[in-house]
């Protein structure tokens, strides 16, 4: 298969999803982002969340290469309130950590409009509070 008709490639990222004692895990990888992939990712997991009833959800970024301002986060951030995401118990592992402060904006934006969503530098760390943190 061609690499420009490979469905990953075409829309920006690959997921990859793990049922795990207690939540659902989400690995997102890519190396060319926007808001809409972004928001399109997000969407998916959303949708996946959903089809296995969920409660938790544990996602982790993989992507590299441009990344997505602060502002276009706020927005996709936005664009989710109504989906079942803001029913959830949400840690974000980012590895690089550079882009944890401008997700922590985003996370902050989430907190105010009733999402339990938190961002961490540390996957040990983000899946001890989604497990068993307050």
């Amino acid at each position: 298969m061609k690499l420009d008709r490979d469905p990953a490639y075409v829309a920006g990222y690959i997921l990859r999803f793990q049922r795990r004692p207690g939540y659902l895990f989400a690995e997102v990888t890519g190396t060319r982002s926007s808001a809409a992939i972004t928001l399109a990712y997000w969407q998916e997991i959303a949708a996946e969340c959903v089809r296995v009833d969920a409660r938790k959800l544990l996602v982790v970024d993989h992507f590299r290469g441009n990344v997505v301002t602060t502002e276009e986060m706020i927005r996709c951030v936005h664009a989710l309130r109504d989906s079942p995401l803001a029913k959830l118990r949400i840690a974000l592992y980012e590895p690089e950590a550079e882009n944890v402060p401008a997700l922590q904006l985003a996370e902050l934006e989430a907190l105010d409009l009733g999402f339990d969503f938190r961002v961490f530098g540390n996957e040990h760390q983000a899946e001890i509070w989604l497990r068993y943190g307050s």
